[in-house]
């Protein structure tokens, strides 16, 4: 186990953890460490959780950090018993486990090439990538809080914050329309306040103009179209003037003859009077005849469509009348063919009589020589289909072997290739942890204590083995000896039962005899519950080796003190609330 945790010390130290050199293993690590070396192992495997590594000092928020963390390492595929408890009261066991499984999940570093380009543009993007990442690395602050570089030269007092704006369209439906007189609100009123005018309207200008509504061909259309509709625009004023110049000059003749002939048109002024009265009298009555007229027309079509529409009714029923009458016919032609024909036959009886018994005879014979020529075929048929059917049985049977032969070896081929995928994947890991490790450590130092490690696990594994088998000749003496001792007993007590029914010295042997049988039997009872027990014994000594390894008593102990802090916390909360109260 020291291996194992000088290896996760050692990963632990590499992405960050300020880890004590006089810590050599992990009974060593403080809950405070725990936590920091948990937070950097998820931050390194998930970047962006944004977990704290320190540890917080109230209560509560210890507790939701420890089931965050063990929340983090299920989703990241952690099998085992975890919970806040592993990292707040942790044990050794649980804590290596635990250190184990996220150290094989961190990142590996790829490969670095060997002839890295050193031009003057893979230097700028270099210098221009550390610069962004530095940037970024710095928290960002308001820009009259930066003294230093020139982000705070010719910075506006008013910041740009634009909002997105709804303008209407000039070529909307209807809905459209509707929507922007009744709902819609105007510019103005959709800014959340006065500063954000102008940048709005900017922003949707430019997002206006950025559009690819119109490529160059249509433009040019437009433009065309538009310079077309200025010309008409300006022949048609040029002719409204005219016609007006015109209309100006016989307005100036007219009135001059009115003028002149306004004399004249006094005396004579009556009767045209008199005239237009008696035309407007004669257009009305004409105009109520036509009213009259047109609503009798209305009137009349009103009756003709109602005809049309019976008669189309009517024409639909005698159309399906019609179409009733034709199947009848028909069903009544073929019963008249059918009687006809029957009328034909009843008037010479006797002799179609004969003439059907005839070809049902006839018929009949047909049919049996038929089944009797079938049949010599059919017996060496059926005897052939079943000779054939037993071969193609054997050979499914052969070719399902073969089959289940074949799924065996695709599923072992199938394992083989995921066996050596994964260690392909170890290998190509391990030559990546290789290649991180530093060039000046003792390799040989490493080699040897590992070649140890393996020398100590095969003895171990030798030692087992001579174990196992020397359990297996002991189990197998036992059944011989059993087995033996059974077969005496029955001999001996058939030998002992016969003569004990007339001499009464057999019949003393043979109840000595089962006394003595059945002490041994619970001897051997007695022999196997005292190796169960002991076996029982070491499987109690282990657990308690491994629940005084968990430090049940410190954690207790740290139990007991973070249960009278939360009391105390929760009694300031209380105090607090109760004074806001009153």
């Amino acid at each position: 186990m020291e291996e194992i945790d000088n290896i996760i010390i050692h990963s632990l130290r590499q992405i960050g953890c300020d880890i004590d050199e006089s810590v050599t293993n992990l009974s060593g690590f403080n809950t405070e460490l725990v936590v920091e070396a948990t937070v950097r192992c998820l931050e390194t495997i998930r970047p962006g959780l944004g977990l704290s590594t320190v540890l917080p000092v109230n209560m509560a928020a210890r507790f939701r950090l420890g089931a965050t963390l063990a929340q983090t390492c299920t989703e990241l595929g952690y099998r085992g018993d975890i919970g806040y408890q592993t990292f707040l009261y942790n044990s050794e066991a649980d804590l290596r486990r635990v250190f184990m499984f996220l150290i094989e999940k961190l990142p590996k570093e790829s490969e670095k090439t060997v002839n890295e380009s050193v031009s003057k543009v893979a230097l700028l993007e270099k210098s221009v990538a550390s610069a962004i990442s530095h940037a970024l690395s710095i928290p960002w602050l308001p820009h009259y809080c930066h003294k230093r570089g020139v982000r705070n030269r010719g910075r506006a007092s008013t910041p740009y914050a634009s909002v997105n704006i709804e303008v209407p369209v000039a070529n909307a439906g209807d809905d459209h329309k509707d929507y922007y007189t009744r709902y819609l609100q105007p510019v103005p009123h959709q800014m959340q306040n006065i500063s954000c005018f102008l940048p709005s309207l900017i922003s949707y200008n430019a997002r206006t103009l950025g559009t690819p509504s119109m490529d160059l061909v249509e433009r040019v259309n437009w433009l065309n179209s538009q310079q077309q509709q200025s010309e008409k625009a300006y022949s048609n004023a040029h002719n409204i003037v005219n016609e007006f110049n015109k209309f100006s000059s016989e307005n100036k003749a007219r009135s001059a003859t009115e003028s002149q002939m306004k004399s004249e048109s006094t005396t004579h002024s009556v009767l045209p009077n008199q005239e237009t009265l008696k035309t407007e009298a004669r257009q009305e009555i004409e105009l109520e005849n036509m009213r009259k007229e047109c609503e009798d027309l209305r009137i009349d079509m009103d009756e003709l469509q109602n005809e049309i529409k019976k008669l189309i009714s009517r024409l639909a029923q005698a159309t399906v009348a019609a179409q009733n009458d034709e199947k009848e016919l028909r069903i009544s032609e073929e019963q008249k063919k059918l009687k006809a024909r029957a009328f034909e036959l009843l008037q010479d009886g006797p002799e179609n009589v004969k003439k059907l018994e005839s070809a049902i005879e006839a018929s009949t014979n047909k049919l049996i020589s038929l089944a009797n020529q079938w049949e010599k075929h059919r017996v060496p048929l059926i005897m052939k289909y079943r000779q054939e059917r037993e071969k193609y049985s054997t050979k499914a049977n052969a070719s399902q072997k073969k089959l289940d032969e074949i799924k065996l070896l695709k599923e072992k081929e199938r394992e083989l290739q995921e066996e050596c995928r994964i260690k392909d994947q170890q290998y190509s890991q391990l030559i990546a942890e290789v290649q991180k490790l530093p060039k000046e450590v003792n390799r040989s130092a490493y080699t040897q204590r590992i070649l140890e490690i393996i020398n100590n696990v095969r003895k171990q594994r030798d030692e087992i083995s001579k174990v196992l088998a020397d359990t297996r000749e002991i189990q197998k003496e036992i059944n011989t000896l059993t087995g033996r001792l059974e077969r005496s007993f029955t001999v001996v007590d058939e030998l002992i039962f016969r003569d004990a029914r007339t001499n009464e010295a057999s019949r003393k042997a043979y109840k000595f005899l089962a006394t003595l049988h059945s002490d041994c039997s619970e001897l051997v009872n007695l022999v196997e519950e005292t190796g169960a027990t002991i076996r029982e014994i070491r499987d109690l000594e282990e657990q308690i080796d491994s629940e005084s390894a968990k430090n049940v008593g410190a954690n207790l102990e740290r139990i007991t003190a973070d249960l009278k802090q939360m009391k105390q916390e929760s009694a300031a909360l209380t105090a607090q609330l109760q004074n806001k109260a009153s």
